[in-house]
């Protein structure tokens, strides 16, 4: 897609500004657009990131149409200014915006204006944004209600099918690793195909793909997803930990495993996952489909089928599936299926199921197998010797 920029928003305290002022500083193809705002100044602004004017003379620009998109947020004005943002594009630069998010989503459901900018939505957790904004002078419980309307706009955003929005977390995140990955998801913007290493790493190292990450089970184009804490099997929901680390597959048995990582895709990655090499190798089958589509978030489950002639054990945290990564020339509609945000077996089973069919008869030869070959073939004895009387019977009856 071609974009006329990016935007950047998130809550209150996400570190907006910071990264905008690090991504320009790094890579010149961006320079950010002014903002004009009637609020006071702070001490943690970046210097010519605002000019700073009164409310009447704000309104008075805002009545001669000299704004782009115009917001309040805790009852402060913000805008962009036309000719602030017109400058930097024919300067053949690429514009950057620090909008509120009811500004960008405002700006988003425009028609001339719609999916025209890259979204970047910044959070973090509660704890960590109410530090902030105390470090920095301000209540982090009068900026409570303004931040769930924030996260409320980013998810209506999101649920538009091709707006596109990344939301990326700054939590204990490298403000490098978050440049960078702006800088490539603009780069790579009109780009399809798997995703490599180094994308793989940035995206996690931010909150994206994959949850509870390990970033050493990276491969060229590819993760290792771990075997999770849950499972299901032999009609029964188990868990996994120090003491009980193993699963034991039976010959023709089965389990419906999660993985250890939780799934967070983004609106333009889809994945595909199949089983490791190692396992395959033993006999272990991966029976469901691998496919993850766009927007999916929640725990990668799937079942594995023994069918070898023996025992297998699988262990905790051990890699039982690769997964790969693909991006989409375009944002897509979000996944809104019955598994979207599934953490637990329990949601993700639609019944109960039973041992398989297979395990079932397994058993029973096994069991056969246990008797003695005189204690199987009497019964057949039996029945054959009785077969010969009744003939003999029958034959006698007749010649009388």
């Amino acid at each position: 897609m071609e974009y006329k920029g990016i935007i950047v928003t998130g809550t209150s305290g996400s570190g907006k500004s910071t990264v905008v002022s690090k991504l320009c500083e790094k890579f010149d193809i961006f320079l950010r657009v002014q903002s004009t705002t009637t609020r006071g100044k702070r001490n943690d602004d970046e210097p010519d990131a605002y000019v700073y004017l009164s409310k009447e003379e704000f309104s008075d620009l805002e009545k001669e149409g000299k704004f782009i998109i115009t917001s309040t947020y805790r009852g402060e004005k913000y805008g962009i200014k036309v000719e602030d943002f017109e400058k930097i594009t024919r300067n053949g630069k690429v514009p950057v915006m620090v909008l509120t998010p009811e500004a960008t989503n405002q700006l988003d459901k425009n028609s001339q204006m719609k999916d025209k900018f890259m979204i970047i939505f910044l959070d973090a957790s509660d704890k960590t944004l109410n530090k902030r904004l105390k470090e920095r002078g301000e209540d982090p419980d009068t900026a409570q209600i303004q931040r769930e309307m924030d996260r409320k706009y980013k998810d209506e955003m999101w649920e538009r099918e091709n707006c596109p929005i990344y939301c990326i977390k700054n939590e204990n995140t490298s403000i490098d690793d978050i440049i960078d990955l702006i800088y490539y998801l603009y780069e790579y913007r009109n780009t399809g195909g798997l995703l490599s290493k180094k994308l793989i790493e940035l995206m996690i190292k931010c909150g994206m793909l994959l949850e509870n990450a390990e970033i050493d089970n990276i491969q060229g184009s590819s993760y290792d997803l771990r075997l999770g804490n849950e499972y299901f099997h032999n009609g029964l929901i188990k868990t996994l930990d120090d003491q009980e680390p193993f699963i034991t597959l039976n010959p023709g048995d089965y389990a419906i495993v999660s993985s250890l990582e939780t799934a967070n895709f983004p609106k333009d990655i889809a994945g595909k996952f199949d089983l490791s090499v190692g396992l395959f190798c033993r006999g272990i089958i991966l029976s469901n489909g691998p496919q993850v589509d766009p927007g999916f978030k929640g725990k990668l489950f799937c079942l594995l089928f023994n069918s070898s002639n023996r025992k297998i054990q699988l262990k905790l945290k051990q890699h039982y599936a690769t997964i790969e990564f693909l991006k989409l020339f375009e944002p897509t509609k979000p996944y809104k299926g019955k598994y979207q945000n599934k953490e637990n077996i329990m949601e993700y089973l639609p019944e109960k199921a039973e041992a398989s069919a297979i395990n079932v008869l397994w058993k029973d030869v096994e069991e056969l197998k246990k008797i003695k070959w005189y204690e199987r073939t009497l019964p057949l004895i039996i029945a054959i010797f009785g077969w010969i009387i009744a003939i003999i019977a029958i034959i006698i009856a007749l010649r009388k």
